[in-house]
């Protein structure tokens, strides 16, 4: 099964959302020297990561490298299975009634490894050491919504933000990091910045430069010490490497497009852990064209969308049917909504209602107009590297063309096709966004929205997007988003197809309580086991 993985990721599809950073490194395994070997593999979990510029999760740039940190820091708020924000250094919180100042309170028993206690001014030196990491660093966007702070007391602070958002709690999933140890360390190139300090479920008890980190379960980790007692990272150069490097055992978890891997997957294997992804992909309409301001037309195109079917030939049941643009896992989801079936007879009622008929029995059908007869004719914009897009775009263009569309594949690569997307040059594109816990929906279907390049307008629409934005506090905003995703699903601004899933492989020896999610795939890592070999 691994050698299949391995053959297939390597064609792995190009997302709209761009590249991951490091892509282009060379691809050096490093096994030298390392724990496992010296202890017997059977006692040693071993995970990848990319060589660190720096080991202070505030500062580090590289998203592998974040991945591993998370076992050895905790967020100030963290995210459950369905994205929902849960306890974590904060146990508790409450908004202010205008929703931009939110008072949390701390946790009073979480310790750091060198035995001190952890308070508000670790939360506070955390937000001051964001603001000095460099832009591209992976929390630097928490300023995009933090104004400020005020210390309360020693468990109790208040997080100020720029504006109401309802998801503006989702920015706090930072790492919390030790004022005491980190004072005037905090520059990428200093000692501390390499010898890693936190109150989570590892610490790290050494570090080989560009070759290997060992982690060792913390005792006093406030959930509970993890039963894998030891880890060992290896630094890899790429992700072509990782793969190759689970596939001959050298690691012990690989994660991936679950796509990609499943239609190679041996019936019965284990180890395998599906999670659904932030990966949404859509059909979307081109407003600019009157063609769709008629809702029929949208709701009939809808109707010939099987997207059950993409389901399970395209995506290999490796994805959840999606009708709004809020993952079906998400607590914020609203399943009832309309949901526009497969249903050709229904498209061609739609269609016939609005006036298109097939007057001349050529197959194709034609309207009446101003200006003469037009013909129903229509092209789909797809780039042409991703696989799943092009055969949703085939299975569309053939529904389309029973029900008597003209229609025309605009495969492109990708370059053009981000640019015709984003300049309005198609009919009806498919395509997909990366979301993330603090996706802002009137970017996409927003009047003046910066991604809304369908060109969508709807009063009704802004004024729902506006309260969801604004809402306060859980029940108001899971009542604003049911109001939000019913709108979405009626009106059409775009087709949702799904959600789509990654895996986590494991080896055999890891299992017990294993739930990876979008946001940490070491979720539950302290209830993990690992099984000993005879």
């Amino acid at each position: 099964m691994k050698k299949k993985i391995l053959c297939l990721f390597l064609l792995s599809i190009l997302a709209f959302s761009g590249c991951t950073k490091g892509a282009d490194e060379k691809n050096n395994f490093n096994v030298s020297g390392n724990l496992a070997q010296t202890q017997g593999e059977s006692r040693v979990m071993t995970l990848s990561m990319r060589v660190p510029e720096t080991l202070n999760p505030l500062r580090n740039r590289e998203e592998t490298v974040d991945t591993i940190l998370k076992l050895i820091y905790q967020p100030l708020i963290a995210f459950d299975e369905t994205g929902k924000p849960c306890p974590s250094v904060a146990k508790a919180w409450s908004f202010s009634e205008d929703g931009k100042t939110l008072s949390l309170e701390l946790r009073s028993d979480i310790t750091w490894q060198n035995g001190e206690t952890l308070t508000t001014d670790d939360v506070a030196f955390s937000i001051e050491t964001i603001r000095g990491a460099a832009e591209d660093s992976v929390y630097k966007k928490v300023l995009e919504y933090v104004s400020g702070y005020t210390k309360t007391g020693p468990y109790s602070i208040e997080i100020r933000f720029h504006t109401p958002f309802s998801k503006n709690i989702a920015a706090l999933s930072f790492p919390v990091i030790s004022s005491a140890y980190y004072q005037g360390q905090t520059d990428p190139k200093s000692g501390a910045n390499m010898i890693p300090m936190g109150s989570g479920p590892y610490a790290m008890q050494s570090y080989s430069v560009a070759s290997e980190m060992i982690l060792t379960a913390n005792p006093a980790y406030a959930e509970g010490k993890a039963e894998i007692e030891t880890i060992s990272v290896r630094t890899i150069g790429g992700a072509e490497t990782d793969v190759y490097a689970f596939d001959q055992g050298m690691t012990d978890i690989l994660v991936t497009d679950a796509i990609e891997t499943g239609r190679y997957a041996d019936e019965g294997v284990t180890g395998v852990y599906q999670f659904t992804s932030n990966q949404y992909d859509f059909v979307g309409f081109n407003f600019q064209r009157t063609l769709f301001q008629d809702k029929n037309m949208r709701q009939a195109v809808a109707y010939a969308l099987p997207k059950k079917t993409i389901c399970e030939n395209v995506y290999l049941q490796y994805a959840k049917v999606a009708y709004t643009p809020v993952s079906p896992n998400s607590w914020l989801y609203e399943e009832n909504v309309a949901p526009y079936e497969f249903d050709t007879s229904m498209a061609a009622t739609l269609l016939k209602n609005a006036g298109w008929t097939d007057q001349d029995g050529d197959g194709r059908l034609e309207k009446d107009g101003e200006d003469g007869t037009e013909q129903l004719s229509v092209t789909i914009l797809v780039n042409q590297e991703n696989s799943a897009r092009r055969q949703t775009a085939t299975k569309l263009r053939d529904e389309l063309g029973l029900l008597g569309f003209e229609v025309t594949l605009d495969i492109v690569p990708f370059a053009q096709y981000q640019e015709k997307f984003i300049g309005g040059d198609f009919d009806l594109v498919v395509g997909g966004w990366q979301m993330s816990p603090v996706t802002n929906l009137y970017d996409f279907f927003g009047t003046g929205g910066s991604l809304n390049y369908i060109g969508y307008q709807d009063d009704q629409m802004n004024a729902l997007l506006t309260a969801a934005n604004e809402a306060v506090g859980e029940g108001e905003t899971l009542l604003a988003y049911s109001s939000l995703q019913k709108r979405i699903a009626e009106e059409l601004p775009y087709i949702s197809i799904a959600f789509r899933s990654k895996a986590m492989f494991a080896s055999g020896r890891v299992g017990g309580v294993v739930t990876p999610t979008e946001e940490n795939i070491f979720y539950s890592v302290n209830r993990w086991t690992f099984a000993q070999e005879n």
